[in-house]
Formats: C-alpha cells, sequence, structure tokens
C-alpha cells in the first residue's frame, strides 16, 4: 500500500498529510503521532507525523473533505451543491407551473388582480417546498454532528474539541447553504410579478439557512452533552458495583434527573417545530399581507438567536465533543453503554397480538426505533398536526401543503423501512441464529412501517382530504404515498 498521488501533491503545497490512502476501501487511513503537552500535564494531542505540529480546525476540516470527496459515489454528479441546483430547479418549474393561470383581464386593475392571484398560488408553491427542505436539513443536524459512522474513530484519536466542533459545524453550515441554494433559486420565477415580494422570500430562506447551520447545531450538540454526561455517571455507577471504584465521586453540584436518550432526536425535532411554527405565524407577509406579529422582527430573532446559540456553544462545547462522539456511538452500536429501552405501548401491544409470530420480533423493533430513532415520533407528530391544521382550516388551495408534506412523510417512510434492516435496529447475523423465521422477521418490519404511516400519516390525510370542496387530489396522492411506502417495506434499500 503506497501513498495516493493526490496526498504527495498536497504534502507538496500544504506540508505532510496524515492521511494515507487505501485503495482496497476507497478511503483513507490516519497516520497520526499523539504525545503529551509540553509541560507532560493533560490528554495527548494529535501531531502531524513529522510536522510535529497540533492539528488545527482548519487541516482536520481539509482532511475531512478530503475523505468525503474520495468516497462519493456518482463523481461530480453526487456533490451536494449540485443536488442542490438541481433539486431548486425543480421546485423552480413547479412555482413556475403554478404562477400560469389563464383569466381574461383588460384594465391595469384586472391585470394587477390577476397577478397578485398567480404571485399567490407560486409562492404557496414555494412555502411548502421551502419547509419540506429545510425539514429535512434539520432532521440531517444530528447526522453531520454525532450520529456519523466515522464518529467511533474520531473519538479515540486524540484530537481536541475544537478541531471536532468545528468540522462538524463545517458540515451543517455546508449542508444548510445548499438547502438554501436550493429554496433561494425555487423563488425565482417569482421575480417575473414582483422582486420585492420575492426578495422577502429570500430572506425567509436565509432565515431559515441560518437556523439550520447554527440554532439546530447548538441545541443538538446541547442534548448530546447532556446525555453524554448522564452516559459518564452510569459509567460511575457500574464501576462501583464491578468493584472497579470504591466509591462514586461526589457531584459538585445538585444535578437534575439524567436525561433520557431519547432527547438526541427529541431536542432538535422540538427546535425544528418552533422554527417551521415561527415561519408560518408570519407567512402572509411573503404575498404582501399584514400578520399579526412584525416578520422582520420575527426573522431578526430567529437569526439572532442562531447566532448567540452557537457562539454560545463554540465556547463551551469542545471540552465535551470527544465524549460526546464516544458515548453517542456506544449508544448507536449498543456496546458499552446503558441503554434505556422501554416496554411496549399499548398500541404497540395491541398491534402485536394480531401479528402471530411476528409478534416478538415487533416488539423487539419497535422498542428499539422508538430509543434510536425518537425523531421518526417526533417528526410524524409534526406531520400529523400539519395534515389536521389543513383539514380544520379548509385553505382555498390546500393541494401545494398537502403534497409537499405527504411527499416529505413518504421520503421519510422509506428511509424508515431501509433503517429498520440495519444495525443498530437489526443484527442480521445474531437474527439468523435465533429460532424466529426470517418470513417472521420481515412481517414484523412491515407492520411497523404500516403502524407508523397508518398513525400519523393515513388517518390525518384523509381526514384532511375529505374536508375539502373537492377530495379526488388529494385521495390520489395519499394513495400514491401509500403505495410507494408500502412498496419500500417490502423491499427495503438496506
Amino acid at each position: 500500500m503506497g501513498s495516493d498521488p493526490f496526498s504527495a501533491r498536497l504534502a507538496h503545497k500544504w506540508g505532510p498529510t496524515p492521511f494515507l490512502h487505501d485503495s482496497r476501501t476507497n478511503g483513507v487511513r490516519p497516520r497520526f503521532c499523539a504525545t503529551r503537552a509540553t509541560n507532560g500535564v493533560g490528554p495527548p494531542f494529535l501531531h502531524n507525523a513529522s510536522g510535529g505540529r497540533t492539528v488545527t480546525s482548519a487541516e482536520l476540516i481539509r482532511w475531512s473533505t478530503l475523505h468525503e470527496r474520495r468516497a462519493r459515489k456518482g463523481g461530480l454528479a453526487g456533490h451536494s451543491f449540485v443536488i442542490a441546483l438541481l433539486a431548486g430547479l425543480a421546485l423552480a418549474a413547479w412555482v413556475w407551473s403554478r404562477t400560469q393561470i389563464s383569466v381574461d383581464a383588460y384594465t391595469p386593475e384586472e391585470i394587477a388582480v390577476a397577478n397578485a392571484i398567480a404571485f399567490t398560488r407560486g409562492s404557496h408553491v414555494w412555502l411548502a417546498g421551502a419547509l419540506v427542505a429545510f425539514a429535512v436539513a434539520f432532521m440531517r443536524v444530528p447526522f453531520h454532528l454525532y450520529w456519523r459512522a466515522d464518529a467511533a474513530l474520531l473519538a479515540q484519536l486524540p484530537i481536541g474539541g475544537g478541531p471536532l466542533l468545528d468540522a462538524a459545524l463545517w458540515r451543517c453550515l455546508r449542508a444548510a447553504a445548499a438547502t438554501t441554494l436550493a429554496v433561494a433559486i425555487g423563488a425565482a420565477p417569482l421575480a417575473q410579478l414582483s422582486v420585492e415580494l420575492t426578495l422577502r422570500h429570500v430572506a425567509f430562506a436565509a432565515t431559515l439557512g441560518l437556523a439550520a447551520a447554527l440554532f439546530l447545531p447548538a441545541v443538538a450538540i446541547w442534548a448530546a452533552s447532556l446525555v453524554a454526561i448522564s452516559q459518564s455517571e452510569r459509567v460511575q455507577h457500574l464501576r462501583v458495583a464491578a468493584g472497579i471504584d470504591k466509591e462514586l465521586r461526589a457531584p459538585t453540584a445538585a444535578q437534575a434527573p439524567a436525561p433520557s436518550t431519547a432527547a438526541l432526536g427529541a431536542f432538535p425535532g422540538f427546535a425544528s417545530t418552533l422554527v417551521i411554527v415561527g415561519v408560518l405565524m408570519v407567512s402572509a407577509w411573503l404575498t404582501g399581507g399584514e400578520p399579526r406579529v412584525s416578520a422582520p422582527i420575527v426573522l431578526a430573532i430567529i437569526a439572532g438567536v442562531s447566532v448567540l446559540s452557537i457562539l454560545g456553544t463554540r465556547a463551551s462545547a469542545p471540552k465535551s465533543m470527544g465524549t460526546i462522539l464516544r458515548d453517542v456511538s456506544a449508544l448507536d452500536r449498543q456496546r458499552l453503554a446503558m441503554l434505556e429501552i422501554g416496554p411496549p405501548t399499548a398500541i404497540e401491544r395491541a398491534i402485536a397480538k394480531l401479528i402471530g409470530d411476528a409478534a416478538l420480533p415487533y416488539s423487539k423493533d419497535a422498542r428499539l426505533m422508538r430509543r434510536r430513532y425518537p425523531m421518526a415520533f417526533a417528526l410524524g407528530g409534526l406531520i400529523f398536526l400539519v395534515l389536521v391544521i389543513i383539514g380544520i382550516s379548509q385553505p382555498a388551495d390546500p393541494m401545494p401543503s398537502m403534497t409537499a408534506t405527504l411527499v416529505g412523510a413518504a421520503a421519510y417512510g422509506l428511509a424508515v423501512a431501509g433503517r429498520l434492516h440495519r444495525l443498530p435496529i437489526e443484527h442480521v447475523k445474531l437474527s439468523a441464529t435465533l429460532p424466529i423465521s426470517s418470513a417472521a422477521r420481515r412481517r414484523a418490519k412491515v407492520v411497523w412501517v404500516i403502524g407508523w404511516w397508518t398513525i400519523f400519516v393515513l388517518v390525518p390525510a384523509l381526514f384532511a382530504a375529505l374536508r375539502q370542496p373537492d377530495p379526488i387530489e388529494g385521495l390520489a396522492l395519499l394513495g400514491g404515498g401509500t403505495v410507494l411506502v408500502l412498496a419500500g417495506s417490502l423491499f427495503p434499500r438496506r
């Protein structure tokens, strides 16, 4: 195994690189040297093998970017900004199609009214698409921070918490920028009707982008720090019980009850809901209306809170970032970690009674999904709430909101169907040794997906569609999404 030619060029320009290319894994492996601090006290720091310099945030970001570029599938087409460009063009085409209306308008007043109607139709579509795009971006934040394949490796390497945090925040910033670009491109067709109102849409996108880049990472890191601290306390109890330590270390102050590991997804989900509800409260401002609360003030508050929260996180989180990566990785792999796996709920017990020999694997899947993917329930609750609100309010043009909500729900349903067949939910080799048939295991996972879809999507979507004057389009959309999710659960992507 030799050095990658790119690494040689990088070394010529930037100095020695701490990575060697591994052609067998299409990735990189570290070549590091860990040394103690100059005074001999404190944790080891990561140094370049020949340069003797501590790894900085810029270097770690550059090496991480190099690794992601080498591991990327699809070449340039797989780049996040290329995908954002294509998604933005698709949203722009949808917005443009909604602005095309056929009316008889001859006087300036009639033309102005027709333009206002066309702009409103396009704005509603844009808002629905923007909320779905940023909801996905919000959900992806924990995966940029600590739910990553390399989190366990990074936690074991003697890298300072500052570079680890900066590299994670850089991934969040890059993802938020790509989403903001896609949503801003989607608003372009509205400029032919009103440039001023189009700029308001861009301001909305920029504010949501700040929340995705700054506010959500701060909330997710704070939640992970609480869980990591509670895991460390539980490890202390285990060490005492095993006789390794004689007594617990005395707490420095009164401590609140340890938070559940569900906080890893629940707190970011709650923060996402706050941001989305906040922008929906002032969405009338996009079409020239006057919401009850000043839209610029609300947007300024979201932006200001995002900046202040990340500044506070950047000042405090480096001390615990390594612990966060290590403990969350242990929880993901269910190794050397205290797992909070509660009993099945009443609904889950009722479903288990109906599925025969699939009841046992279904119970296992349901409990592990509730612990590992609490976002499925937080997002499901948000979908349920949005669809119920559509049904109660009966808007004049409900299809953009219903389309965006059901498409987002179907996409997440497909993702969850795949996760049921992967670690840490399913240990394929271990399950094959148990006296449970593979058909029962597959049926249990299909039933879980159907139950999630029925409770959070199917029932409220039926209510929303049947409450509209013309329910055919909504029912057709719901039927298509149901068939798609059912097919995804039967033939999952593993």
